[in-house]
């Protein structure tokens, strides 16, 4: 008898990832370009894991460096 296997959420885009943080878009990519929110080059595409945008909404990701967001 075997154990199924775990089902992994699909990777977000930016769209998805300002829905549920209800930020634009560019808010999104300056989080990602600041260090803040963590993401995934996918080809020439960003990705964003869906642990880390809850991680992040619920201010659980540790903080990277002295950036500023601009």
């Amino acid at each position: 008898m075997s154990t199924p296997a775990p089902q992994l959420e699909p990777l977000m885009t930016a769209e998805e990832v300002a829905a549920v943080l209800r930020v634009s878009e560019s808010m999104v990519y300056k989080l990602r370009r600041s260090g803040a929110l963590p993401a995934v080059r996918v080809g020439v595409l960003l990705r964003f894991h869906p642990d880390v945008v809850r991680a992040y909404s619920r201010n659980e990701l540790p903080p990277r460096g002295p950036r500023r967001i601009q």
